[in-house]
Parts: structure tokens; C-alpha cells; sequence
């Protein structure tokens, strides 16, 4: 494994599996000899520093001064052609610079039309479209009735639930690992986004809460509707548009990253009781009907289409929590920030599951990658008070619900060669890709880490250095954070990536993503949307 980095190292594993020394351009030590002339590197033993000149904070190729940590088995661990006390230095690398012009165009495409937003978009013209096609064919707003409206309104809240489902988006993701590496880039960078329809749950959702004010205002505008004109209706239809509302402001970036526990609860605990509420609402609904026709309850309950619409929303609304299980976990302590969690269940490789101290309270999703002995590990990083009283106090057992959910790096396969750029933990998501089937798409690891060895444990970083003997790692304890744009740039055009996958905190991910797209790189993050 060798690395651009303050633990600058570069290493493979050689036959007694111990790391062989590579130089800091990420080329190995057999190279042509005219690189390895081109750099002066220290004849030093395993262990030991040196000095090496890094470009630090920017893409201009600006030089800092770093340790370099050789991760050698021997004194004998040293670069050829070196001259012993010399400095090893790396060639600068450097971002192509992008025009005003051009970076405003991809301000514009990626981040205000980025796939998510586009998703979105589409889901309220689809909603449009409806509500267009309804005035034309009656020639008037009268056409809306509440009957109308509560139809329009659960259609949409069922296509929010339904795209969340995780055997949904598993079968999403396994269609689009059909596509074959033949399909021109363009097309392929496309469908890779299907991880970001959380765009059409957010859309759905805001657009039936929509619907449903539009049904409160009709139902209120005259309590004399023979069908829909009790207070009874009237009232429980502004406490389910007000709980509504509570789900979608809740749900608002800023708030769901500031107060994600409210997010979570509001989501999970208002969603409930506006489904029970609802049944509520088509049962009087059923008997107004009933009073006005003659037609029995029952039969006037099955005529109404929120009635199914609102029936497959409960069972989605239940499904997950069938699988409702409490598991055995042994905990390992890697560090102070660190904690790996080991069961004997095997879950599919490029997974994640959700886990829990009780049903009720925080669930927190954490990336698979297989265990020892067939079972299914997964890292938890000191991030906030849970997990930081997770690290601390370890439970024997967890709570999980549903299905492991597929990993967005599993678009990874729709790609002959990747980069996997990833921070801190985010080494667990890259694991489980990794680790994962042996498919024709080769990849190259950068890892940026606080001290990954001491970190994370010599185990880790062996499964690094095993997948990816060529994996390049960057301590961020020795020389602090380095530009992470300017080594993604370099690990891409060094290992003739087609895309580059990014792993890390909203900020830097974000940061790379775009501006790895804006120079038409295909680049790809989670979006962070729950």
C-alpha cells in the first residue's frame, strides 16, 4: 500500500506479507529507471522518517514539508537508486483551472440541476401535468372535489413510501448493474445516479401534502357538502395536514442536519399516526356515502381509490418492521475513535444495515463488509453522542429492521476503472465494495485518516493493502488535512479512472464531487437526505 501522505508510504505486500516500499508518485519501485532517477528517496529502515516535499491546501502545486513513514519490513526496504540521507521529493501535481464561464455552467448543471433536483422536478410537473388535465377535461376548479383530492394526495404520499423501500431500491440497483461497460460514458454516468431518487420521495411527499391542503381547503370552504360537510371530517382534516406539514419541515436540510433526532422521530411518529388517521378519514367518508346512496360501508370503502392507495402505504409502513430482530454483536475497540462490530450473520456484500439500542429510539445505518468466518462486520467512527456512547459502551446486542439496503458504491460496477476516494470510517463503505464480488471494474483506494494504523487497527489496513496493493493513504496526523480535489485528480488521470466515487463528510464530498464534474469527470457521493 503506498501512499501520497505524512505517513507518506508507499508499499505491496510481498511474499512473506510484509509491505515492500513504493515511491510517493503512487509508480512502483520497479519502474522504468528514468523515474526512479527523477527522485531522491532515503535508504532507510522500516520505521523510520525522512522529509519529503508535499503539495498542501491548494491545486497549484505548491510544495509543504512532511515525514514520510516507510512502511518497509527491513532496512533492506529501501527505493533503488536512492542516495542514503538524500530528500525524497514528488512531482507537484496540479487542477487544471476551469473558466469563469464554464464553472458557472457547472454550478448551474451540477449542484441547482443536479439528478436529485431534477428528480424533483419532474415529480411536480408530473403533478402539474395532473392537475392541467383535470381543469381541461372539466372545464372548471369544480372538477376538484375532495374526492378527487384525496385520490391525487395518496397517490403521491404512496410513491414516497414506495421509493424508499429497500427492496426497491435494491431492484433499482441491480437492473442498473446490467448495463455494460460497452453503454457510451455519458449514458453511464446518468443511470449511476440512481441512488439520488430520494428526489422523488421528497418531491412525492411535498407534493401530496400540497394535495392534501387543497382537500382542507375544499372541505372547509362549506360545511354543507352533502358527502364531505361534518366537523368531524373538517377537523381531522387540519390535524392531518398539520402533521403533515410538521413531517416536511422537519425534513428540511437545514433543520434535518441541526435536530436529526426530531427529523427522525417526526418522520418516523407522525407518519404513523397520519396513516391512522387517514383510515379514520376514509371510514367517515365511507359512511357519508353510505347515508347519501345506500351503498354499504364496506362496499363504499372499496370503491374509494385512496382506500388501496392507503392500504399498500400501511404495509410498507409495516414491512420493515416484521424483520424486527435482536442480534448478537461482539465489539472490537480500534481507538479512542473508533469501534468494529462483528456478527455471525452473513448480509450481501455492498450492503448496509440500520441498527438500534431499542425499536423505538435512534437508528443509525452503517455500511457492511464481510467478517471472519462468513459473519458481516461494520465500522463505527466517533460522530456524535450516539456513536461516541457506542465506541465507549459497546452493546452484546442490537436491534435491526428490514433488509440491508444496497450501497451506492455498487454503481461503482457500471464503470471499467474507479476511483474510491474516502475519509476517516468511510474506509468501512469502501471495504464492502472491496470485498464484494470480483467483477470486471478495477479500482484505486484513497484513504485520508487520522493515523489509519493506530486508528483503525493493523487488520484494516491490511484488507486495504490486500484488494489494493496499490492504495494510496494520507495521514492526516502528521501534516494535517490534505487537498483532497488535488490527490483525486492525480489518483484519476495516474490510474486512467472512467469515475471517481467519494466517501467522506457532506463538506468534502460535495467539494470533490463537483469539482471533479466540472472538469467532466464522472463523480459520485451520497447525498445525505436522511
Amino acid at each position: 500500500m503506498k501512499a501520497w501522505s505524512s505517513t507518506t508510504t508507499g508499499s505491496s505486500a510481498d511474499e512473506s506479507g510484509t509491505m515492500g516500499a513504493y515511491e510517493m508518485r503512487g509508480l512502483s519501485a520497479a519502474n522504468s529507471e528514468q523515474e526512479a532517477n527523477r527522485l531522491a528517496v532515503p535508504n532507510v529502515a522500516h520505521g523510520s522518517s525522512s522529509t519529503l516535499s508535499l503539495p498542501q491546501g491548494g491545486s497549484n502545486g505548491n510544495w509543504a514539508t512532511s515525514t514520510v513513514t516507510l512502511l518497509g519490513s527491513a532496512a533492506s526496504n529501501s527505493f533503488s537508486g536512492s542516495a542514503q540521507g538524500e530528500t525524497l521529493q514528488i512531482e507537484p501535481y496540479s487542477v487544471p483551472q476551469i473558466s469563469a464561464h464554464r464553472r458557472l455552467f457547472a454550478q448551474v448543471r451540477y449542484l441547482i440541476f443536479s439528478a436529485y433536483r431534477c428528480l424533483f422536478f419532474a415529480v411536480f410537473v408530473l403533478n402539474l401535468v395532473t392537475l392541467g388535465a383535470i381543469v381541461l377535461k372539466s372545464g372548471s376548479l369544480a372538477a376538484f372535489t375532495p374526492a378527487v383530492l384525496a385520490t391525487v394526495a395518496s397517490a403521491n404520499l404512496l410513491l414516497a413510501v414506495l421509493i424508499r423501500q429497500d427492496y426497491v431500491l435494491n431492484t433499482l440497483y441491480s437492473i442498473m448493474q446490467l448495463v455494460p461497460h460497452s453503454t457510451p460514458l455519458w449514458i453511464r454516468w446518468q443511470l449511476a445516479k440512481i441512488y439520488e431518487c430520494g428526489g422523488i420521495h421528497s418531491a412525492s411527499a411535498t407534493a401530496g401534502t400540497f394535495w392534501f391542503i387543497g382537500l382542507t381547503v375544499s372541505v372547509s370552504s362549506d360545511l354543507r357538502r352533502l358527502l364531505f360537510g361534518s366537523l368531524a371530517f373538517v377537523l381531522l382534516t387540519y390535524f392531518i395536514i398539520a402533521l403533515l406539514c410538521l413531517i416536511v419541515v422537519f425534513a428540511l436540510p437545514y433543520l434535518r442536519a441541526v435536530v436529526h433526532n426530531s427529523f427522525e422521530y417526526t418522520h418516523r411518529f407522525a407518519s404513523w399516526l397520519t396513516i391512522a388517521l387517514f383510515w379514520v378519514e376514509l371510514a367517515l367518508i365511507a359512511q357519508q356515502i353510505h347515508s347519501q346512496t345506500g351503498v354499504s360501508q364496506g362496499m363504499a370503502l372499496l370503491l374509494l381509490p385512496p382506500t388501496w392507495f392507503t392500504a399498500i402505504i400501511t404495509v410498507h409502513t409495516v414491512l420493515p418492521w416484521l424483520r424486527l430482530r435482536r442480534l448478537i454483536f461482539t465489539s472490537e475497540f480500534l481507538s479512542r475513535h473508533a469501534l468494529r462490530l462483528n456478527t455471525e450473520h452473513e448480509w450481501a456484500p455492498i450492503s448496509g444495515i440500520a441498527i438500534a439500542r431499542s425499536p423505538l429510539g435512534e437508528w443509525h445505518q452503517f455500511a457492511l463488509f464481510p467478517g471472519r468466518d462468513g459473519g458481516s462486520s461494520m465500522i463505527i467512527s466517533r460522530s456524535g453522542d450516539w456513536t461516541s456512547s457506542t465506541i465507549t459502551g459497546p452493546r452484546p446486542r442490537y436491534w435491526v429492521k428490514g433488509i440491508p439496503k444496497t450501497g451506492f458504491l455498487a454503481m461503482a460496477y457500471l464503470f471499467r476503472r474507479v476511483v474510491i476516494v474516502t475519509t476517516g470510517s468511510g474506509i468501512g463503505p469502501a471495504l464492502s465494495f472491496m470485498l464484494g464480488p470480483v467483477k470486471d471494474t478495477n479500482f484505486r483506494v484513497l484513504w485520508s485518516a487520522r493515523d489509519p494504523m493506530k486508528t483503525y487497527g493493523d487488520e484494516i489496513n491490511r484488507l486495504v493493502r490486500e484488494k489494493d496493493p496499490e492504495a494510496v493513504v494520507f495521514d492526516t496526523a502528521m501534516s494535517g488535512r490534505p487537498d483532497m480535489v488535488g490527490l483525486t485528480w492525480k489518483a484519476y488521470k495516474d490510474f486512467g479512472a472512467e469515475a471517481v466515487f467519494v466517501i467522506s463528510n457532506p463538506t468534502v464530498t460535495k467539494k470533490v464531487v463537483f469539482e471533479m464534474e466540472a472538469r467532466g469527470v464522472p463523480a459520485f457521493g451520497p447525498i445525505f437526505d436522511s
